[in-house]
């Protein structure tokens, strides 16, 4: 075994002989005379462990101990100081440098002996359980990467399995009933699936509490109505039926009805992952030919919080009474993992609620959650139904839009395809960022989607070039919109996305219902443009998707916080001509103002925001200031209004 070194500062012989007596024959002892023969010895071949003596001509010990733990290379070398400086104020002056002991002279070969041996054990268990922490590090990173790119790649097919029933569905006209039922079972397991591979990362932020919560007012009535739907396979099996029971404003309990509304504040697959999970255990634990009842309380004159208890004539095992919610709790449950009820108290406790459980054998097992409150406006519900009917062709656009859709999935690009047969739309298709840039360069395109990893060049590179050409093209009126389409949803990656030119962000996989909404932000009633000037001094109208109520008041301060920082460069400049560095502070705002209006919405604002980071772009000092002045008007006269989309 190599023997541990020992570096040994002194500028007396008799000293460094005394230590080296007693050190050398266990480790290996280098000797430095001097402060700064020291501190090069350390840079070019550091110790295990310092004896630094404190009077010493030129630097000091404590000189060159401090420069050493200055430094991040030798800073971890532990140093004991060996002096015959004996106050107490001494020894408080070296540990605070940040030696780790201090041994006063005339030393005692067998204490210093000990001592380093000590601190060389420590020293070890600090550098292993560093390399341990470091491993642990390097796993959890490497399950984020791998859970992230598994995610990616198993919703590329996916994309397939979901839509492929919907486009055959949609004649079923020429379908045999058995055929349909098929479709629509590929279907929502697809969705199933799709919801494991989303909540698979999001469960391993939960347990290191990391998870970002974006809950909105939710209807958890229709939710629930879904996963008894859903589970109709097993519960026809078992022969189990639902009794579904709701409170009305004056308490008294009642069948819930196909007009019923129970609003909590959540996230839609959250709620649906952490009911599914508990319903289809009730369904599993009753008895054959019993009923499962759901009750849904309303208590928001008490407590602003509603309550949900799922009531099963089963009884749980005495073995995993105390620990039910427990990780791998399980008993006799065939297959049984474990995690079911685990992940349901994670998303409870995640969506600020908590949950418990009660059992016996007169009474079975009722599972009640708690969960926030949230009202839901039953006017938006009918008024988004009669919009979605609205639109279900695409209305009012300039004749033979051009798109190019990019994908390196062959069935995506059909898919893709297929759901963007309009009239309106003139499609031309691609399969790797490359071919995009070269039809990009050849053709003007008003329109396109474009995946994220694909092979010779992906999408982020490809929209990076797509736009550097575009700024050195003088001809031209404007930039293309581009779409990302993505496997992953995190907001980091739709963040990077947006800062690199994206104008929008799509997760796979995506609906149709997704893509034409797409194409009305920033396409509808473009030549609709008589009625302008009456239309100066009324509230320019914009709707918004309900979900994102509780995310605009603080979007909007965020937004009027970027043009106020414009202003100021604006009003701090001496003269209409900005400095270099204020106009690329300029650009990468209006670049924000542009992909965060667009992202949630605000067609009008975001094409501001867009030639405002135009303007910077060409330094043009009297366009940004006139574009400012003109999104803050408008502003002042916008008038949101949300409405909920299916």
């Amino acid at each position: 075994m190599n023997k541990k070194n020992i570096l040994i500062v002194d500028d007396t012989e008799a000293n460094i002989d005394i230590l080296v007596d007693t050190l050398g024959d266990d480790y290996e002892v280098s000797v430095a005379m001097d402060g700064e023969s020291a501190i090069e010895d350390v840079r070019t071949n550091p110790p295990d462990l310092i004896l630094l003596d404190i009077m010493m001509p030129g630097i000091d010990g404590y000189e060159v101990c401090r420069r050493l733990k200055s430094d991040k290379k030798t800073k971890n070398i532990p140093i004991i100081f060996i002096t015959a400086l004996s106050q107490v104020e001494d020894e408080t002056k070296g540990l605070k440098l940040g030696a780790v002991d201090y041994v006063t002279k005339p030393i005692s070969p067998s204490i210093v002996k000990a001592r380093v041996e000590n601190h060389l054990e420590l020293k070890q268990a600090r550098e292993e359980l560093e390399r341990q922490n470091h491993i642990l590090q390097e796993n959890i990173h490497l399950r984020e990467e791998i859970d992230r790119i598994s995610r990616h790649d198993l919703k590329t097919p996916l994309n397939s399995i979901i839509s492929i029933p919907r486009i055959l569905l949609q004649d079923s006209c020429r379908l045999a009933p058995d055929q349909v039922e098929l479709l629509e079972m590929i279907e929502q397991s697809g969705h199933i699936m799709l919801n494991m591979i989303n909540l698979s990362l999001d469960m391993f932020k939960m347990e290191k509490g990391s998870y970002k919560l974006n809950p909105v007012p939710l209807n958890i009535l229709s939710v629930i109505k879904k996963i008894i739907f859903d589970l109709r396979s097993l519960t026809d099996a078992k022969a189990i039926k639902f009794n579904l029971l709701i409170n009305d404003l004056a308490n008294n309990i009642r069948v819930a009805s196909d007009c019923d509304i129970f609003g909590v504040l959540g996230e839609e697959l959250l709620c649906y992952s952490m009911f599914a999970n508990l319903i289809k255990n009730a369904v599993e634990a009753s008895p054959n030919s019993e009923t499962v009842t759901i009750k849904l309380l309303n208590k928001i004159f008490e407590t602003e919080q509603v309550e949900i208890a799922i009531h099963n004539k089963g009884v749980v095992p005495l073995s995993i009474r105390d620990n039910f919610f427990e990780k791998y709790a399980t008993a006799e449950k065939k297959g049984g993992t474990g995690l079911g009820t685990y992940s349901a108290k994670l998303m409870a406790q995640t969506l600020g609620g908590e949950i418990l459980m009660s059992t016996s054998e007169a009474d079975g097992t009722t599972i009640t959650l708690t969960l926030k409150y949230a009202k839901i406006d039953r006017t938006a519900i009918s008024e988004s139904a009669a919009s979605n009917q609205a639109i279900s062709t695409l209305p009012q656009l300039p004749p033979q839009l051009r798109v190019m859709v990019v994908d390196d999935d062959e069935y995506n690009l059909l898919i893709l395809k297929k759901y963007l047969n309009y009239p309106e739309l003139d499609i031309e298709l691609a399969d790797n960022g490359q071919s995009a840039l070269n039809k990009f360069k050849a053709r003007d395109f008003d329109l396109i989607f474009m995946d994220m990893e694909m092979p010779v060049m992906d999408g982020i590179e490809a929209v990076s070039l797509m736009r550097r050409w575009e700024s050195e093209q003088s001809n031209r009126e404007r930039n293309a919109i581009v779409i990302a389409l993505s496997g992953h949803d995190d907001s980091n990656t739709c963040q990077n996305c947006l800062d690199i030119g994206f104008d929008a962000y799509l997760s796979k996989p995506v609906n149709s219902r997704q893509l034409r909404e797409s194409i009305l932000q920033f396409f509808k009633n473009q030549n609709d443009n008589q009625d302008t000037n009456s239309k100066q001094h009324h509230k320019n109208q914009v709707e918004i998707d309900s979900d994102l109520e509780d995310l605009i008041p603080s979007f909007m301060i965020d937004k009027k916080s970027e043009i106020e920082q414009i202003e100021e460069i604006i009003i701090k400049s001496e003269s209409p001509f900005l400095t270099e560095n204020s106009y690329k502070i300029i650009q990468k705002l209006g670049h924000k103002l542009k992909g965060g209006f667009n992202m949630y919405g605000f067609k009008e604002q975001g094409s501001i925001g867009s030639l405002i980071e135009e303007a910077a772009r060409e330094h043009d000092f009297q366009t940004i200031k006139n574009n400012v002045d003109l999104l803050k008007n408008s502003l002042n006269n916008i008038e949101i209004r949300y409405i909920t989309i299916d």
